[in-house]
């Protein structure tokens, strides 16, 4: 028998005691608001938008029913801790960088079986307050399982927890459900359109949010760490360059800026981190272009993960992208054998080969996500 099914009333029982003792608790650290949703006829799917890490915590205190998550696979890398959640939890975990196909099969099972599930279609957090591509066979999922369906969106949270961020933000944060589909309703809808109504359900932008909004989230490191994720000088549009601090971002060519309580960008050529997103992968695409253009940072490291989610450290030193290569220390992966490459956290690459799976990890600054996005524009595919 499935050990969801036999440990579902356990899990159903945990989550009720979890919700009613730690709710009042949570919301209040993250000053997060939400509509309780009225009790829906299960199994039930629900998709929702992914703006911080604490999302699935958050999104179970909308519901009175029990669901189980799409977790990535480095929730099970935490030693005791994830064997904790594993116990009380079980999410269905989805290992980064590669194939979804084992998580979508666990998923079906687990709605066949009476079971709610819940799933976040970006497949990973924003790094500037705008969606990231849906996953392109929701829609396919949503139709196939045969269950309703619960579109739920968080709105105004990317400030609260940013991903590339340090410490929680407390402004304004609130999340409801959207739509619901009942079976009979997705019986009538193509793929195509199931994904295409998902997407505009969970369409958020946070600096659009913010023109509504007009709150304050007061942090003493509102831009730490944000050249994790923001590689390129606005200014001189060189690559790793920026420094910060507190509230504020400089570069070597003189730039001196900074991020104000609506995280508005001040006494920068861009005033939102959309339009410097925009600005860095536009400049990155065209360095691509170049013959010797590459990328090189120091004092990385690099570990294998096997299939019981345990790492192994293989190397440590350099990493460096061309047009051709991958290089981590003294080992060189050809971009063609590279089956995909993702960001967990604010700055872990993970990536899969035919047969292995591996990480890159390095100081809290590092910046990875230059080489995700140069792979997907050298490979020609959606980042």
């Amino acid at each position: 028998m499935d050990r969801r099914v036999k440990r579902h009333r356990f899990h159903q029982n945990f989550t009720t005691v979890f919700r009613l003792l730690l709710s009042p608790i949570l919301k209040r650290i993250y000053a997060f608001r939400t509509d309780r949703a009225a009790t829906l006829p299960a199994p039930f799917l629900v998709v929702a938008n992914h703006v911080t890490a604490a999302d699935p915590v958050l999104l179970q205190l909308s519901f009175r029913q029990q669901m189980y998550f799409v977790a990535s696979e480095h929730l099970m890398q935490k030693g005791f801790l994830s064997r904790l959640l594993r116990f009380v939890f079980d999410p269905i975990v989805r290992r980064k960088g590669d194939s979804a196909v084992t998580a979508v099969k666990e998923m079906l099972t687990c709605l066949k079986n009476g079971q709610n599930v819940c799933v976040f279609p970006e497949g990973t957090c924003s790094f500037d307050g705008t969606n990231s591509p849906m996953l392109p066979t929701i829609g396919r999922l949503a139709k196939t399982a045969g269950v309703t369906l619960v579109t739920y969106r968080f709105e105004g949270g990317f400030f609260t927890l940013p991903r590339w961020g340090r410490g929680i933000r407390r402004g304004d944060f609130y999340g409801h459900i959207v739509n619901t589909y009942a079976p009979e309703m997705l019986k009538t809808m193509s793929a195509a359109g199931i994904n295409a109504a998902i997407v505009a359900d969970l369409d958020e932008n946070a600096y659009a949010r913010q023109e509504q909004l007009h709150a304050a989230y007061r942090s003493r490191h509102r831009a730490e760490y944000l050249e994790s994720a923001f590689f390129l000088c606005p200014a001189c549009q060189r690559i790793g360059t920026l420094e910060t601090k507190g509230d504020a971002i400089r570069c070597s060519c003189g730039l001196h800026g900074s991020i104000d309580e609506q995280y508005r960008l001040v006494n920068l050529p861009v005033s939102t981190l959309p339009e410097w997103d925009a600005l860095q992968r536009v400049r990155l695409e065209a360095y691509a272009g170049e013959p010797d253009f590459a990328l090189r940072d120091a004092d990385v490291t690099l570990c294998l993960n096997d299939d019981a989610h345990r790492r192994e450290p293989l190397c440590s030193g350099a990493m460096q992208m061309d047009g051709e290569r991958f290089t981590v220390g003294d080992r060189v992966f050809a971009l063609s054998e590279i089956a995909d490459m993702e960001l967990v956290r604010r700055n872990l690459l993970v990536f899969s080969t035919r047969d292995a799976h591996y990480q890159v990890s390095g100081r809290p600054s590092l910046n990875t996500r230059k080489y995700m996005l140069l792979y997907h524009i050298l490979k020609g595919t959606e980042s």
